[in-house]
């Protein structure tokens, strides 16, 4: 699954600055190399990990094991979910809960499902989470668990000879040094216990994002398609880019934006007609998503100011096209106006929906950079505890009710900050006619092109030119 960054949203900023200051304590202690062992429940446990923190109480500790019970595949990226088959409180003295669960992987041909127990004691030493896995024997756990009898999280009292807390990571290995055999091991431990102390120092803090996933497409659907599109599309891409620019970024952040705009059709389809809608992606830079959208057999196009080598290696039924486009004279002739960090096109894309002649056009656009209907960069000033992104986006849906779309808003599951879609799938029954043309000739009469990058780099190299032949380009 791809990997859900959070865009920046409304926060309590005096929080998030604490938050920031006690994450620039972290000073973590690794044993990958010596032996360091204690004691847990007359059981011998190989220290792997250690990191004081302060102020840390049980119920910190507690919720962050919790979360990561609940729903294993936060910390495990080869599990899709987790089911959790059995719960109770435990009647011995030391234990606080015990939780029987199955990781359910994402490679289900190729990986087992794995049942597991979690168990979460208390003492005087700290409290300890267990993490068991349920197998016959040393083969059948999968390749992306710890080679371990079992491993825990550990929130460690202070001692006589210190005066905070400590977080720990244990391990019961197989067989000595099982654990941290390699370094991409020795890594993923070291990425759980920066997780857990953030994890924990954030509960502390009782900080909340605020932000709600899976809105507008249900989990289960999307990340069903995003699977069946990555197994297709991954691969290939990703061993054969021929841009500059990091295909493991583009290539599965547009898989990622195909699989929830396909869902969203798909769900759209049920209530109204079997038909698959057209669209028309506009600045779609290298192509990617209207390949996918157009090899999964949906019929549009895609529009940007100049061509990328990439568009040579997409099929021939991949319709792309290199123009400059003057948005206040478009008029859409699809079902779908898609604008994907579009830059200066972003806050044109209700218009352009909304000038369709059928009144039926819809629109989904992520905006990035903040432009305005000028094509420039707007000076935005962000209110007490929200980000200028959060900002923009805002300004984008007042564009659209505007233009008379009721606007919905999706936190995508993309890699990235700039991750809200912003959708107009409804209008209302307001006449919005005359506020469209007062939009359009605003932006019209101050709307400048962005220069193509292919002509910025000519302009650049004639410069270079005159003044290796001693000529004042400025002249």
């Amino acid at each position: 699954m791809t990997q859900c960054i959070p865009a920046a949203e409304e926060t309590d900023t005096a929080t998030e600055a604490l938050r920031l200051a006690e994450f620039s304590k972290y000073k973590p202690e690794f044993f990958t190399e010596d032996i360091k062992e204690m004691q847990v429940a007359e059981a011998s446990w190989r220290i792997l990990a250690l990191a004081d923190i302060t102020d840390a109480q049980d119920e910190h500790f507690l919720s962050v094991v919790e979360k990561w019970t609940l729903a294993a595949e936060i910390i495990i990226p080869p599990v899709e979910r987790t089911a959790i088959l059995d719960f109770h409180v435990s009647s011995k003295n030391k234990a606080i809960s015990h939780v029987r669960r199955t990781l359910i992987p994402k490679r289900k041909s190729k990986d087992p499902v794995l049942e597991e127990d979690v168990i979460v004691c208390k003492d005087s030493t700290g409290i300890y989470a267990q993490f068991i896995p349920q197998v016959g024997s040393s083969s059948d756990i999968p390749f992306y668990y710890p080679q371990v009898y079992a491993y825990a999280f550990a929130l460690l009292y202070p001692q006589t000879d210190c005066t905070s807390s400590k977080l720990a990571i244990l391990v019961s290995e197989l067989h000595p040094g099982s654990a941290v055999a390699t370094k991409k091991q020795q890594n993923v431990w070291r990425e759980l216990l920066k997780k857990l102390y953030k994890w924990t120092v954030t509960e502390r803090f009782g900080y909340q994002k605020h932000i709600v996933l899976d809105v507008v497409v249900s989990y289960d659907h999307y990340i069903a398609k995003y699977h069946a599109l990555k197994s297709k599309y991954a691969l290939k891409w990703v061993k054969n880019w021929p841009e500059q620019t990091d295909p493991r970024k583009f290539v599965y952040e547009d898989i990622s934006i195909a699989s929830w705009l396909i869902c969203l059709w798909e769900q759209d389809s049920s209530t109204e007609n079997a038909t698959k809608p057209t669209f028309a992606d506009l600045g779609c830079g290298n192509g990617f998503l209207v390949y996918l959208l157009t090899s999964e057999g949906y019929l549009g196009y895609g529009i940007d100011q100049c061509s990328r080598k990439i568009w040579t290696q997409y099929d021939c039924k991949v319709d792309l096209r290199a123009q400059t486009l003057e948005p206040y004279r478009c008029i859409p002739d699809v079902d779908w106006v898609i604008g994907n960090h579009a830059d200066e096109l972003a806050p044109w894309i209700p218009i352009i929906a909304a000038r369709s002649t059928t009144a039926t056009t819809k629109f989904v656009v992520i905006p990035c950079c903040p432009h305005g209907l000028s094509g420039r960069k707007m000076p935005l000033k962000a209110a007490a505890g929200q980000s200028k992104y959060h900002t923009y986006v805002k300004y984008i849906k007042e564009l659209a009710e505007q233009c008379g779309f009721i606007a919905e808003q999706e936190y995508l599951r993309i890699p990235s900050t700039k991750n809200v879609a912003i959708l107009g799938r409804a209008r209302s029954a307001i006449d919005c006619q005359t506020q469209i043309n007062g939009l359009v000739e605003s932006g019209k009469s101050e709307f400048v092109a962005r220069i193509p990058d292919s002509v910025k780099n000519e302009l650049r190299l004639a410069k270079a030119q005159l003044r290796a032949n001693n000529i004042d380009p400025t002249e």
